[in-house]
């Protein structure tokens, strides 16, 4: 099979893409797995892959078809610049995220002195080790209660070079930490079943645990982060959330009941409201 009967193939295969977003995916596959650049591809069309190199493009394929995403066939998301290594144990880094970090980049673009930061629900370390590469004065710690995620974690501190200290924890549990931050910062699970069909078909093969909140509770994971903010964040310490805009009443209910009152609520590029920043004046 050469190039064009395999464009050919991924074309007719992949019906629910459009032309040029199923080239897109074929290219970057082809990219990625035999080093054949676009500029080769366009030269020689009827270049022909190897049987091993036909069948590996060929289970992708398959795989794309069922709504499978392609980050994780590649392993790898790029995320504020930099590529993270990514699969099935953590969550694909999305674009809202990546304003959520430049919210609190842009928040501290001026402090000349250190700043302990923790990012709860860590997944693939992508929030704590943009902030520490962004901001040499954070001192950023990751945690998740995913030992899976943490591998993840381990193989992206590596490949960026990074200095945050990843480790295992629930925030269900109460813990006391020895030194005490200056920013706490969250994505955390915020989804409930309900949702589950309005979400896009290849969200299924994310990992539930960090998708999905308990139904009974779905703000469970923010009320359990506002509790560990009484015991581990400095006074005029913040909290940063991305949130699930369908809860915004709840949400406030919460901050109330806290005697939360310095927040602000921050709209995506979509124009949902995203994101939430706590001031603890206490």
């Amino acid at each position: 099979m050469n190039l064009i009967e395999l464009r050919n193939l991924y074309r007719i295969t992949l019906n629910d893409f459009s032309i040029r977003e199923s080239d897109y995916h074929l290219n970057i596959l082809l990219n990625e797995y035999f080093n054949l650049d676009f500029t080769f591809i366009n030269i020689n069309p009827a270049h022909k892959l190897e049987e091993s190199q036909i069948n590996k493009i060929l289970k992708s394929l398959d795989k794309l078809k069922n709504n499978y995403p392609i980050d994780y066939l590649i392993n790898k998301k790029l995320f504020l610049d930099n590529e993270f290594y990514v699969n099935e144990d953590v969550l694909i880094p999305r674009p809202e995220t990546e304003e959520l970090v430049n919210w609190i980049l842009e928040d501290n673009r001026e402090i000349k002195d250190k700043k302990r930061v923790i990012d709860i629900a860590t997944g693939s370390g992508c929030i704590a080790i943009s902030l520490s590469l962004y901001n040499k004065y954070f001192e950023t710690v990751g945690v998740d209660i995913s030992r899976k995620a943490l591998d993840v974690c381990k193989i992206n501190k590596k490949r960026i070079s990074s200095k945050v200290n990843f480790s295992e924890y629930d925030i269900r549990e109460e813990k006391i930490f020895s030194e005490k931050f200056d920013i706490i910062v969250s994505n955390p699970p915020y989804l409930t079943l309900n949702e589950t069909l309005t979400i896009g078909d290849n969200v299924k093969f994310e990992p539930k645990i960090a998708l999905f909140a308990p139904s009974e509770d779905p703000l469970l994971y923010y009320k359990k982060i506002i509790n560990f903010s009484k015991i581990n964040l400095n006074k005029k310490g913040y909290i940063y959330f991305e949130i699930n805009p369908l809860y915004i009443r709840e949400i406030n209910q919460i901050l109330a009941e806290n005697n939360l009152n310095d927040v602000n609520f921050k709209d995506d590029f979509r124009g949902k409201k995203r994101f939430l920043k706590i001031t603890l004046n206490e």
